[in-house]
């Protein structure tokens, strides 16, 4: 019998920030729901990469399908609206036979060599930053930037583009509908043929914080229960952070209750 204690082991990458998986929609517009059949052919990749591949950033390995023209909706079906423009297609035909394949070839491979060229510089910038940033204080003040501007960054996109949730499972989709995968186990799935109950999700359904307490001295005593009331909590990732040198940030100060003595074992019958 553990008496409800924990087993402890070495944590990873995955216990300090949970990224919840996605259905991939190929055409968001065009077939929004993924339906239960298809289930095992859709794929699945983190919601806040579905999320930036559905604002603009395109993947090779997760393509997208992009629409420069209006759609038509017919019955409720989405019809694309196909407007020939045979001038401009004469235009661009005439264009191509004037450049001739020595041409093409050319200004190809000067815009490949410009995009190495944008790559190789970006990399070696990055590379530079890593071997600059040997402080693990610095380190960890990088890290707790980036998370920062990551949050940020996908609730301006959560304010366009629309992320579901279910209300009684962590389950999250991205898109303007949520999918009809049957995959539902929580409370009263039978009542709804396991289904989800689809509801507009927040930042933290998105990016799940692990909470965790907030420790104020590393090398000290372990935390005891008895004194949990007088212990503050904080996001995995910032509490790592903070241990590693970061300063402790503004919104997350009072959540860590920096301001709170905790008192000794043999103190807590005599505080009010």
């Amino acid at each position: 019998m553990r008496s409800s204690t924990h087993v402890w082991r070495k944590g990873r990458v995955h216990d300090v920030v949970f990224f919840p998986k996605s259905y991939h929609l190929y055409d968001r517009v065009g077939k929004p729901r993924v339906v239960h059949d298809d289930s095992r052919r859709v794929p699945r990749i983190p919601a806040i990469v579905e999320l930036c591949i559905q604002a603009g950033v395109d993947l090779e390995k997760h393509p997208t399908k992009r629409r420069t023209k209006p759609v038509y909706s017919i019955e409720g079906r989405i019809v694309d609206f196909e407007q020939a423009k045979e001038n401009d297609e004469n235009e661009c035909n005439l264009h191509d036979e004037n450049l001739g394949p020595l041409t093409v070839t050319d200004l190809e491979t000067k815009s490949d060599d410009a995009r190495n060229f944008i790559v190789d510089k970006e990399t070696d910038q990055l590379e530079e930053s890593h071997e600059g940033a040997t402080d693990l204080r610095d380190i960890s003040i990088g890290t707790m930037e980036s998370w920062f501007k990551m949050i940020s960054g996908a609730k301006k996109i959560m304010e366009k583009y629309g992320v579901l949730t279910c209300g009684y499972c962590p389950e999250v989709q991205v898109g303007p509908k949520g999918h009809k995968v049957r995959m539902c186990k929580a409370t009263k799935h039978q009542y709804r043929d396991g289904l989800h109950a689809w509801q507009e999700a927040t930042i933290d359904d998105l990016v799940v914080p692990n909470y965790v307490w907030h420790v104020r001295d590393s090398n000290g005593l372990p935390l005891d229960n008895n004194l949990k009331r007088y212990y503050g909590k904080a996001p995995a990732v910032v509490e790592l952070c903070v241990q590693a040198g970061a300063p402790v940030p503004d919104q997350y100060r009072s959540m860590m209750r920096l301001d709170v003595v905790p008192p000794d074992r043999d103190e807590v019958d005599l505080v009010a």
